[in-house]
C-alpha cells in the first residue's frame, strides 16, 4: 500500500520574513518605494497631524501613499478591498511596514489629498525629468467622459427643477392621503404606503434645499444650461455611450515615454481643455520642461506642440 506524508491542514508553521526583501529591485513596487521614501516631500502632510502631545501615534503618510499608489497601479480603488490587500498580499504588507491600516484611514487619506497632489505630482515629474524620461517637445491631449454618482432625472434648469419640485409636492399630498386610507388595510399596505411616503418626502426636501436663493447655471455662451440637484457640478455631455451626467477627464501625456504630466476633470467639452490643461502641465512641470505661455490667439508654442484627440 503507498505511503503519503501526513498533511495536517492545523500545523502551525513560523516563518522568518524579510518584508524589506520581498521588494525586488527592477519592479514596480520597490519604484514606488524608493520615489516615494527618497524623492517626495512629505512634510506637506504634516500639518494635517495634532497629536504630537496626545492621541495616539498615527500611520506616517509615506505608508498609506505607497499602499494607494502601488494598489491604483493594480486597478485597486475601493477602500475595503485595499484593506484586505494589507493583509493578505505581502507585497502590500512590505510597504505598510506590517501595520494594515483599516479602510476608514485609508478612505479618509484619499479625500483629504487635494491639496497636496499638486506637490506630489510634480515631485514625480522632477523624478521622471531627471531620469530623461521627459521630451518637453510633444504632447497628446486626450479625454474621456466619466459619469458622475448622480441619476440624471435631477437635472434641468432652475424652472424645470422648481416644476419637477411641484410635482412631487402633488404626489407626496396623495401618497399622504392613501397613507391615511390604508390604515384601514392590512399592515403590508401600511408600511409600503409609508416607504412611499419617506421617499416623496425626501426628495421634495432635496429640490428645497438645493432651490433656496440658487442662480440659475451658465454655460460658456451666456445662456442657462441645466443644473443638477445632486452634484451641480456635473453636466449633461455626449459619450459613445450616450448622453452621460459627469464629468470630460483629461490627461496630457509627453510623447517620448507617455508620461502623463497633467490631468483634470472638466464639465465642459473637449474644444474647451486645451487651454486650462497646458496652464496646468505649466504648474507641474519640472524648470527645464516648463511650457512658454499661450498667445491670445490660441496657438501653441514652439515647445510644445499639441494633438488634441477627441473620444
Amino acid at each position: 500500500m503507498a505511503k503519503y506524508k501526513p498533511s495536517n491542514e492545523d500545523q502551525m508553521v513560523m516563518l522568518p520574513i524579510s518584508l524589506q526583501d520581498q521588494l525586488v529591485p527592477g519592479t514596480l513596487e520597490h519604484t514606488i518605494n524608493r520615489l516615494v521614501d527618497e524623492n517626495i516631500d512629505l512634510s506637506v502632510f504634516d500639518e494635517r497631524y495634532k497629536n504630537d502631545v496626545t492621541g495616539a501615534a498615527a500611520i506616517h503618510p509615506k505608508i498609506l501613499l505607497k499602499v494607494i499608489l502601488l494598489a491604483y497601479a493594480k486597478g485597486m480603488i475601493r477602500s475595503r478591498q485595499i484593506e484586505r490587500a494589507c493583509h493578505e498580499n505581502i507585497l502590500f504588507i512590505a510597504l505598510s511596514y506590517n501595520h494594515a491600516p483599516d479602510h476608514s484611514t485609508i478612505a479618509a487619506f484619499v479625500s483629504s489629498m487635494q491639496k497636496e497632489i499638486v506637490s506630489i505630482f510634480s515631485d514625480i515629474l522632477t523624478v521622471c525629468d531627471e531620469l530623461g524620461l521627459l521630451g518637453g517637445t510633444h504632447f497628446s491631449l486626450d479625454g474621456v467622459k466619466l459619469s458622475a454618482n448622480v441619476s440624471k432625472e435631477w437635472s434641468g434648469t432652475i424652472d424645470e427643477l422648481k416644476h419637477k419640485r411641484d410635482k412631487l409636492q402633488e404626489k407626496l399630498k396623495r401618497v399622504m392621503e392613501e397613507h391615511a386610507q390604508a390604515d384601514q388595510h392590512p399592515q403590508v399596505e401600511v408600511e409600503r404606503q409609508k416607504k412611499r411616503e419617506r421617499r416623496f418626502q425626501a426628495q421634495v426636501e432635496r429640490l428645497n434645499t438645493f432651490l433656496k436663493d440658487r442662480e440659475p447655471k451658465r454655460g460658456s455662451d451666456g445662456q442657462e444650461i441645466q443644473s443638477n440637484a445632486v452634484d451641480n457640478e456635473s453636466v449633461k455631455m455626449p459619450s459613445s455611450h450616450g448622453v452621460v451626467q459627469g464629468y470630460n477627464a483629461q490627461a496630457l501625456v509627453d510623447s517620448k515615454h507617455q508620461v502623463i504630466v497633467a490631468a483634470e476633470a472638466f464639465a465642459s467639452q473637449d474644444h474647451e481643455n486645451l487651454e486650462p490643461m497646458l496652464e496646468g502641465a505649466k504648474k507641474t512641470s519640472p524648470p527645464s520642461e516648463k511650457m512658454k505661455p499661450i498667445s491670445k490667439a490660441g496657438n501653441c508654442p514652439p515647445i510644445a506642440t499639441i494633438i488634441l484627440s477627441i473620444v
